[in-house]
C-alpha cells in the first residue's frame, strides 16, 4: 500500500500510519480507516508548513564510551522525525588521548594506543557521519564541552600545535556545514545557543541542586547537558509571576559507569532532548529516557536499538 501524500510504500497499515504521523504531521484517523481504506474520495494535501522548528539535542556521547544501542534508536527516531536542527551541546567526544587527569597520574596503560587523530577519526566515523546521513537537510551545531576543551591543555603546553589538531580544523566542520561553538568562547564566555526562548549549552553547574543554581543566575530557560542527569527548576520572580523560566539538565549518551568512578553508583540517567520551539519564542522540551537501548518518543512510539 501506499502514502496518501508521497512514492513511499508499505507492507502492513501500521506502518503506513506511522509514516503519516511522523514524516507528514498529519493524524492518520483523519486520513484512513481502521481497514486502511481512504475516509471519502476528497484528495489528501500536505498540511501547510507551521512556524515550529523541531530540533534533536544530543548530550554527552563521551565517544567511545557512548550507549551504542541507545545510539541507534536515536538515529532511527531521527530519520522518522525529520529534525530541522541536531546539536551535540558538548562532550560529544571524550578526548581520551588528551585525558590530563589520567597523564598526570601517570597511568601509562590507559593511555597506550591512543592518538588525537585516531580518536577525531573514529567519532566521524560514529557520530558526525551518521547524523550527516539521516538528517541531510539539518542544521548542524557542534557545540565544545569541557572535554573538547582539553585540546587546549595540550596547545598550552606546546603552542606549536595550534590550528593542527583543534577538532573544529582537523574535522573540517565548517567546510562540512557543521556550526562550531567552543566550550569558551574568545570573550572568555560559555558558548550557547539560543532556539526562540530557550537557552542551549553544554552547562555551568554541577553541585547537587544544579538546576536551580543554572536557574537562579540565567534569565531565560536553559538546556544543558554536563552533569549526565535529568533535572528541573522553575524560577518564578514576585514581580512577574506569570514571567516563569526553567533550568533544566537532559541527561547523557554515555555508558554510566565510567573508570574514574570506580564502581560508585550515581544519578545518571541516558536521555536526549526533543525541541518543538516557535517563532515568537515560546517551546516545549521534551526528554525520552533510554533504557536497555529501548525509548518511547513524544509520539508514544517505542524506538529500539537492540
Amino acid at each position: 500500500m501506499k502514502c496518501t501524500m508521497c512514492t513511499a510504500t508499505f507492507t502492513n497499515n501500521s506502518n503506513r500510519r506511522r509514516h503519516l504521523r511522523n514524516v507528514h504531521g498529519v493524524d492518520p484517523d483523519k486520513i484512513l480507516k481502521r481497514d486502511g481504506t481512504l475516509k471519502g474520495n476528497e484528495p489528501i494535501k500536505e498540511p501547510k508548513k507551521g512556524t515550529t522548528r523541531r530540533i534533536i539535542l544530543l548530550p554527552d556521547f563521551h565517544h567511545p564510551h557512548h550507549i551504542v544501542p541507545g545510539w541507534r534508536a536515536i538515529l532511527k527516531y531521527m530519520e522518522d522525525f525529520t529534525p530541522d536542527a541536531v546539536n551535540i551541546i558538548g562532550d560529544g567526544m571524550n578526548m581520551d588521548a588528551t585525558d590530563h587527569w589520567k597523564r598526570e597520574k601517570g597511568n601509562k596503560r590507559a593511555m597506550e594506543g591512543r592518538r588525537i587523530k585516531g580518536d577525531y577519526a573514529w567519532f566521524d566515523q560514529d557520530i558526525l557521519q551518521k547524523i550527516e546521513a539521516v538528517c541531510p537537510n539539518a542544521e548542524w551545531t557542534y557545540m565544545g564541552g569541557n572535554h573538547e576543551d582539553w585540546i587546549n591543555i595540550v596547545i598550552n603546553k606546546d603552542p606549536a600545535m595550534e590550528g593542527m589538531i583543534e577538532p573544529e580544523i582537523v574535522l573540517n566542520l565548517a567546510g562540512r556545514g557543521w556550526e562550531w561553538i567552543p566550550w569558551i568562547t574568545k570573550r572568555g564566555r560559555r558558548g550557547m545557543k539560543k532556539y526562540g526562548k530557550l537557552t542551549v549549552m553544554h552547562g555551568q553547574y554541577t553541585n547537587m541542586h544544579h538546576a536551580k543554581k543554572t536557574a537562579e543566575m540565567f534569565s531565560t530557560s536553559v538546556a544543558y547537558g554536563h552533569t549526565h542527569d535529568v533535572q528541573m527548576h522553575t524560577k518564578v520572580t514576585v514581580d512577574n509571576p506569570s514571567g516563569y523560566h526553567t533550568a533544566q539538565s537532559i541527561g547523557c549518551l554515555c555508558k554510566m559507569s565510567p573508570d574514574f568512578m570506580k564502581g560508585r553508583e550515581n544519578r545518571w540517567v541516558n536521555a536526549f532532548g526533543v525541541l518543538f520551539a516557535q517563532e515568537d519564542g515560546s517551546f516545549a522540551l521534551y526528554t525520552p529516557h533510554i533504557i536497555k537501548g529501548k525509548f518511547i518518543s513524544p509520539e508514544g512510539i517505542e524506538y529500539n536499538g537492540n
